[in-house]
């Protein structure tokens, strides 16, 4: 069997902020929240002097027990123009937990024409009571042209791996070894 991870469908809408992303995300009215295109890289969001753009989605419906080893995980593509302040992710559940991804002032790992990709970070304290989950995007505090540009923001439910217990083929049964 493979090694490699499934990905299942994203619960994040319109995450490469196409013409249409003000149906799914929601603009604070702080600050600027424009959407780009760039004929190369494609579509992406720049937030600037604390801009916040939020999305809710509804969570799976999982008893705890079903729940045990799953875990919810984002991933993005970001550029922090110009290093400013107050710009990250803020994840929040129904039940009030709260989760942020600091990307203020983080110098980039790429030049700064290139994107960095943020690897899958997996959100703490999702319980089977929460119906659904918000995101935040808030934009760092600079003006002009610096602030945080975001792309490809990507939700998914990891769940646990399947393991083959036993097989019915042609009515017989296959237990397989421990």
């Amino acid at each position: 069997m493979s090694e490699d991870e499934i990905l299942g469908r994203n619960l994040v809408k319109d995450g490469r902020f196409p013409a249409t992303w003000k149906s799914n995300w929601t603009h604070d009215l702080i600050g600027n929240a424009v959407a780009f295109g760039d004929p190369v890289f494609g579509n992406y969001l720049t937030m600037n002097q604390k801009a916040g753009v939020s999305q809710s989605f509804d969570t799976v419906i999982f008893t705890e027990e079903q729940l045990k080893g799953a875990s919810y995980r984002i991933s993005f593509q970001y550029e922090n123009y110009g290093d400013g302040d107050n710009a990250g992710v803020e994840i929040e559940t129904s039940s009030g937990k709260n989760d942020f991804i600091d990307l203020s002032g983080k110098k980039t790992r790429q030049p700064l024409a290139d994107w960095n990709r943020y690897p899958s970070y997996e959100f703490r304290d999702v319980v089977a009571a929460d119906e659904n989950i918000a995101l935040k995007l808030q934009g760092s505090d600079l003006g002009g042209s610096s602030g945080l540009r975001m792309t490809d923001i990507r939700v998914d439910l990891h769940l646990v791996p399947l393991k083959l217990t036993s097989l019915k083929v042609d009515e017989r049964f296959y237990e397989v070894p421990a």
